[in-house]
């Protein structure tokens, strides 16, 4: 039995994807709202949205592209997934994922973004050597900001 609520209101039992996060957003700026939270406490899943609301006649700002993959020496950019707090090492054993000259392959854990209580793995794009790593432990990432550099084998 389908009523209008139900087809008003997605399924939230996976975290959207950043392009769907960035939407939500847009939507929330152009309705004139500040936040939107949803919450789906069987599968663990909190989402925050908040926005800030230009002043009237201005023009939001347009969105930021991500970065090129190549960083510029033969590197390819890892990036944060989503936004939250970075995490360099492991909660667990205090080791880092993924240190200057570690050998990662693509898909494996780097590092870690904490929002509250949930973590977000961030993989290797590629499987190479980490050349550079950017970001200092703890600090809020956005969407798209470079962690680290790997060259590819």
């Amino acid at each position: 039995m389908n009523n209008r609520s139900e087809q008003l209101v997605p399924h939230f039992d996976r975290m959207p994807d950043p392009d769907q996060i960035v939407q939500m957003a847009t939507w929330l700026a152009q309705a004139g709202l500040e936040s939107l939270e949803l919450t789906n406490e069987a599968a663990g899943l909190r989402l925050r949205l908040c926005v800030e609301q230009a002043a009237p006649g201005v023009a939001p700002p347009a969105p930021v592209a991500a970065p090129p993959p190549d960083g510029g020496a033969g590197t390819v950019a890892a990036t944060a997934p989503y936004f939250g707090h970075l995490c360099l090492t492991h909660p667990l054993r205090d080791a880092p994922f993924a240190p200057v000259g570690t050998k990662v392959a693509q898909g494996d854990v780097i590092a870690l973004l904490t929002l509250e209580t949930l973590q977000l793995s961030v993989v290797a794009p590629v499987t190479g050597t980490v050349t550079e790593v950017l970001a200092q432990p703890g600090v809020l990432l956005g969407y798209g900001a470079t962690i680290m550099h790997i060259r590819p084998d």
